[in-house]
C-alpha cells in the first residue's frame, strides 16, 4: 500500500533526524567536528596526526623545562658559592696583614673554616627531583627537539676539596697570600661555569619557543579540520530539530491513515 511505504519512509527520515540530531549534539558539546571518523574519514586521519604531533611536541616542550628548571637550581647553587668565595677571598687579603694580632688571625681561619662547610652544604643541598647537581656527578642528555637532538651538559665539582680549599691556612701572611691564588682560580672555575650554564638555559629556552610554536601550528590546524563551527552545527542543530518534530508530527498522522485504512478494509462486505 501506498500508505505504509510512506509510513516507512517517514520511519527512516525520522531515525536519520534522531542521529543527526544527536551528532550535532554531541558536537556542540565537545566543540569537536570529528566525534568519530565516519563524518570525514580523511579529516579525521589527518585531525589524529596532527593531534600526535601536538602531544608529543607539548610533552618535549615540558622536558625541556625540566631540563632548564635544573639548570637554573644549579645557577643558583653555584651563585651562592660565587659569593661565598668572594668572602673567603676577602678574609684571605685580611689576613695577609702581618699586623693583625694573632687572636685576629685564629678568629679569620675560623670563619673561613665554617665558609669553606658551608660551600658543602650548598652542594649536598642543590639538587633537582633528588639528582645531585654540584657535585660532579650530574650529566645529562637534555632534549632539543623532537628529533632526537640533545644538548649535552656536565656540570663541575663543587665541592671545597675539588676546588682545593681543605689545606687554605689563614693565620700567617705567607699561607694567606699564597690562598689568593687558590682562591682566585676557584672563583674563574665559578664564573665559567655560570657563564656556561647561562648559555645552556638560553639555548634550552630557544629550542622550547620553537616547539611551542610548533606545537601552536599543530593545534592550529588540528582545530581548522576537526573543530566545530559553532554557529553553523547550532543551527544545523535546530533544523533538524524542527524537521524532527515536523517528522513526528506527519508520522503520526501517517500512523492514524493506516489504522483508518485497515480497518475499513476490515469492515468492508
Amino acid at each position: 500500500m501506498r500508505i505504509g511505504f510512506n509510513y516507512l519512509n517517514q520511519t527512516n527520515r525520522l531515525y536519520n533526524l534522531s542521529n543527526l540530531l544527536l551528532q550535532r549534539s554531541q558536537q556542540l558539546a565537545s566543540g569537536n567536528r570529528l566525534i568519530n571518523s565516519s563524518i570525514d574519514p580523511a579529516g579525521f586521519t589527518i585531525a589524529q596526526r596532527l593531534n600526535t604531533e601536538f602531544r608529543t611536541s607539548y610533552q618535549a616542550v615540558r622536558n625541556i623545562y625540566d631540563g632548564i628548571g635544573a639548570l637554573n637550581v644549579a645557577d643558583q647553587g653555584v651563585a651562592s658559592i660565587q659569593d661565598t668565595l668572594s668572602r673567603m677571598r676577602e678574609l684571605a687579603v685580611r689576613a695577609s696583614n702581618d699586623l693583625l694580632p694573632d687572636e685576629a688571625k685564629n678568629a679569620i681561619q675560623e670563619e673561613f673554616n665554617q665558609l669553606k662547610q658551608g660551600i658543602n652544604d650548598v652542594v649536598r643541598d642543590t639538587q633537582y627531583n633528588n639528582q645531585q647537581l654540584l657535585n660532579g656527578e650530574f650529566s645529562a642528555q637534555l632534549p632539543l627537539d623532537i628529533e632526537g637532538n640533545k644538548l649535552k651538559v656536565e656540570i663541575n665539582d663543587f665541592r671545597s676539596d675539588a676546588l682545593n680549599l681543605e689545606n687554605i691556612d689563614l693565620t700567617t701572611q705567607e699561607s694567606a697570600e699564597n690562598a689568593l691564588e687558590i682562591l682566585d682560580n676557584a672563583l674563574e672555575e665559578v664564573n665559567g661555569t655560570r657563564t656556561q650554564l647561562g648559555s645552556y638555559i638560553n639555548r634550552l629556552g630557544v629550542a622550547a619557543d620553537n616547539l611551542l610554536n610548533q606545537t601552536e601550528n599543530a593545534a592550529a590546524s588540528e582545530n581548522r579540520i576537526s573543530g566545530a563551527d559553532i554557529a553553523k552545527t547550532m543551527a544545523e542543530y535546530f533544523k533538524n530539530q524542527n524537521l524532527m518534530q515536523t517528522t513526528s508530527m506527519l508520522l503520526g498522522q501517517t500512523g492514524q491513515l493506516n489504522a483508518t485504512s485497515v480497518l475499513n478494509i476490515l469492515q468492508s462486505p
